[in-house]
């Protein structure tokens, strides 16, 4: 097995800790070290096969974090391109290497349950050659708009479910419906694969992408700046928007571990706990008083200073950019 982390995503959802200059894979939000470094002990006892995909801006973070990664398992992407360049140029690395079973994930997320979420990756991987990718689904724990969703066939099947299609974000209205019809799950964005089965699915949806995919690698050795024109001219697209969504031949394994994507204020709380006795979140090397504040999140970081009641989480990315435009962007 080999396994995959994405490490290349930057943004402000965890202002003002996480910036594009420090993303949140790179912070100690759940544990004493780094969300990235936690995701390689995850995983570690599975494969010592590990592979980081990331950017150039941020690969010495990932040295920083993880040293003993070689150089050459470290796929740096000279601009960022969200989820579908980096997994499909692993895909066509490892397809040349000797067709692994790979796993795809990524390096931000936070597991309570590890010894399960290995064995549902193991699950996956017995599945990997007959689909054409396998997905680990999350069983929802409320109607959730902040996730991307998917429909399995039946959940009777005992060697994966069948998955009948993706969908994007819901509003509350799909996100009840879907909560109770008891074959939505939530999409984690982890995938198991054999790279030549799921390149062969991904050329069909996909053909283009694939193919300027493998031009950038052609490319890489003999035309480094030709190789860096073409990655530039990529669709900065995810890999559920670029194939999955038009896959066939997808399996779901279910993910009961205590999964946590770690992407809002409230998630870092129900994943650390509460500060205090009012359901706080606080974060902050010097003590903070909040007498009469409940449900809320406090944090102070070297970008700013963040008073965020749970229940108004939503209005954060819209402040960030207000702030950014302002000319004082959280970098």
């Amino acid at each position: 097995m080999r396994i995959l982390l994405l490490a290349g995503g930057g943004g402000t959802r965890l202002w003002p800790l996480s910036s594009q200059a420090r993303p949140k894979q790179f912070l100690p939000l759940v544990s004493g070290r780094s969300l990235l470094s936690d995701t390689r002990e995850r995983v570690s006892p599975l494969s010592s096969e590990i592979f980081v995909a990331t950017s150039d801006a941020y690969a010495s973070l990932v040295r920083a974090e993880l040293p003993d990664v070689p150089a050459e398992r470290v796929l740096l992407e000279p601009f960022r391109r969200n989820s579908a360049p980096a997994i499909l140029r692993a895909a066509l690395d490892f397809e040349a290497d000797g067709d692994p079973v790979t796993v795809a994930l990524p390096s931000d997320h936070a597991v309570a349950d590890a010894e399960a979420f290995r064995g549902a990756l193991n699950a996956a991987a017995r599945l990997c050659d007959s689909a054409s990718v396998v997905v680990l689904a999350v069983p929802p724990s409320r109607p959730d708009t902040e996730f991307g969703y998917l429909e399995v066939e039946s959940t009777e099947i005992p060697n994966g479910y069948e998955v009948a299609r993706f969908a994007e974000k819901p509003d509350l209205v799909q996100a009840r419906t879907f909560f109770e019809s008891g074959r939505h799950y939530w999409n984690a964005g982890i995938f198991v694969f054999r790279p030549s089965r799921f390149l062969a699915e991904s050329r069909r949806v996909a053909g283009r992408l694939v193919n300027a995919v493998g031009e950038y690698r052609n490319r890489l050795a003999v035309d480094p700046e030709g190789a860096r024109a073409v990655w530039e001219s990529l669709p900065d697209v995810s890999i559920d928007y670029a194939v999955m969504e038009q896959a066939r031949g997808v399996l779901a394994v279910p993910l009961r571990a205590g999964w946590s994507d770690v992407g809002s204020w409230k998630a870092v709380r129900d994943v650390r706990g509460v500060s205090d006795d009012s359901g706080n979140l606080i974060l902050s090397e010097d003590p903070v008083l909040a007498p009469g504040i409940r449900d809320t999140a406090i944090v102070v970081g070297p970008e700013g200073v963040l008073v965020l009641p749970f229940e108004r989480e939503k209005e954060l990315r819209g402040a960030v950019e207000r702030l950014r435009r302002k000319g004082k962007p959280p970098e």
